[in-house]
């Protein structure tokens, strides 16, 4: 190793932006090989190695017990000496492969350092059950605690509530996965958290009590929530007056994420007993596997009821300008964002094992979300694959994008618009679908089968399109092609005919976003399609 000059860039740098620019690069907690990379980069030069090793907040941060330099009491000692008084950062494996001796040791240092620990994460398996009773110290300092259990065990029912003795006065981010344990007896600690991710069995109603202890909420993930069984659901959603549940209120959430699997009525139910702040970011997902709930078609419209009239909330206090919609035979997803920073609903449902929707579900879907809210949306994208037959309910959700003035889509989508925007007999409502719209961007797609259609046979849906909007006086401004780098510009009619409409395209190879303006003149470098 040799010595840095004396005048070298990186003496250069303020040494708290070398800190800063290490720390970034040793989180553990994102990144598994970085205790491997901080001992590689020490190596660098004498100098740096030095640094490293005088910076004792940057070893605090780097206990991570699965690294096998850390399985012997020289190396534990050795990186506990190094990190000084500094605030720690521990992380803890699963540990079977472990000697009892050696997992005690471990665990004994969790224990000894736990009032010196900021950020503590563990693995838990059914390997040295009694040595984890190190976790029922007080921890004064602990900001972050994340556990994960590898499997249930009954003599783990009551760990939650055993936490750090309740005593955990600068908690305020918790991660609790894969143990159904005992939440009745909730710690003092539970109010002041910012930050919950709770992925365990509970049901609607034992996850409203313990939201109802968590009201300083900033962030809120969880799934395998339970339905309660010996309540109906359709009753419950049907008619407040019936239901037993507690409201509860989270006046300070930011971001709610919800992962359902299995059936949807738990998450309907729980959105129906929370109050969300309309800043709030949403997002819902779920994988059904109860095709009983789908196929019942008053069910399942409270339940997309309930979910959609949180979106109708949060749409009036924050109307969307963006939207994204994506609907295959058996998955349907809907985005909105108000801008690049502002809050965002997402809500997407699938069904497992290539099953397809029955015919009603797709209605349903589009007409309870086709919500007045909508009615400011200026961009939306969509993405309609494998559908062979006109989407039940598109017309009606269609019509709540009166001022969409930028679509983009792929060719195959684009035939359910045209067949949407072509429909006749209709008194009310705009002469054409989306009569503010200016520009389309056209995404290329390979011919794959998933893509194909026999929705119609029409061999140029794109020119179809733009001469049906100019024959009902809806020209288009743009078509904007630039999101592929493309050989040559695709010879589709309307280039010819079209005039004054703009066609924007990337030559492959060529920095410059190309431009033909349509009746100029033929267009150049034309291929056929």
């Amino acid at each position: 190793m040799s010595a840095l000059p004396v005048y070298s860039p990186i003496q250069r740098l303020d040494f708290d932006v070398l800190t800063c620019i290490f720390g970034m690069n040793a989180d553990m907690f994102d990144d598994h090989r970085a205790l491997e990379t901080t001992l590689a980069t020490s190596r660098v030069c004498r100098d740096w190695r030095s640094c490293i090793l005088g910076t004792t907040s940057i070893w605090a941060h780097l206990i991570d017990f699965s690294d096998r330099n850390l399985r012997t009491a020289k190396g534990i000692n050795e990186l506990m000496r190094r990190s000084g008084i500094s605030l720690r950062w521990i992380k803890v494996p699963y540990l079977p492969s472990f000697r009892r001796e050696w997992a005690g040791f471990i665990l004994l240092a969790v224990g000894e350092d736990l009032r010196r620990t900021q950020k503590l994460e563990v693995t838990i398996g059914g390997d040295h059950v009694d040595l984890w009773s190190q976790l029922y110290h007080p921890a004064p300092h602990l900001k972050s605690f994340g556990i994960t259990f590898t499997q249930e065990w009954s003599k783990f029912n009551n760990i939650f509530s055993s936490l750090f003795g309740g005593s955990a006065p600068m908690l305020h981010e918790l991660r609790f996965k894969g143990h159904r344990s005992n939440f009745t007896v909730r710690p003092s600690w539970l109010h002041q958290l910012r930050s919950l991710d709770l992925r365990v069995d509970l049901t609607v109603s034992e996850m409203l009590e313990v939201l109802m202890s968590t009201s300083n909420l900033v962030i809120l993930r969880f799934d395998k929530l339970l339905a309660n069984h010996n309540h109906t659901t359709l009753t419950l959603l049907a008619n407040h007056t019936t239901s037993t549940f507690p409201f509860v209120s989270l006046p300070k959430l930011t971001h709610l994420e919800i992962k359902l699997h299995g059936e949807l009525n738990p998450g309907a139910l729980l959105l129906d007993h929370m109050c969300i702040p309309p800043d709030c970011s949403i997002d819902i997902s779920a994988t059904w596997t109860n095709l009983a709930e789908i196929d019942n078609k008053s069910i399942f419209t409270h339940i997309i009821r309930a979910i959609s009239s949180c979106a109708r909330l949060h749409f009036i206090h924050r109307p969307p300008q963006q939207l994204w919609l994506t609907i295959m035979p058996g998955y349907f997803f809907l985005q909105t964002a108000t801008h690049s920073h502002g809050p965002s609903f997402k809500f997407g449902v699938g069904l497992k094992s290539m099953h397809v929707f029955p015919t009603h579900t797709l209605s349903i879907l589009l007409s309870e979300f086709a919500l007045p809210g909508l009615s400011e949306v200026t961009w939306s994208r969509f993405k309609i694959t494998g559908m062979n037959r006109p989407i039940p309910g598109f017309t009606v959700f269609m019509r709540s994008l009166p001022a969409v003035r930028v679509i983009g889509t792929d060719k195959y989508s684009l035939r359910h618009l045209r067949a949407w925007s072509a429909l006749k007999g209709v008194d009310t409502g705009p002469r054409i679908g989306f009569p503010a719209l200016e520009i389309l961007k056209l995404d290329s797609v390979l011919p794959s089968h998933s893509y194909r259609s026999k929705f119609d046979s029409v061999p140029d849906p794109v020119s179809t399109y733009v001469k049906a909007r100019i024959a009902r006086g809806h020209a288009l401004s743009i078509i904007d092609c630039t999101n592929d780098e493309l050989h040559v510009l695709p010879d589709m009619k309307f280039l010819r005919k079209a005039v004054g409409l703009k066609v924007r395209w990337r030559q492959r190879g060529v920095a410059e976003i190309r431009e033909y303006i349509c009746g100029t003149g033929p267009p150049q470098k034309v291929e056929s399609v």
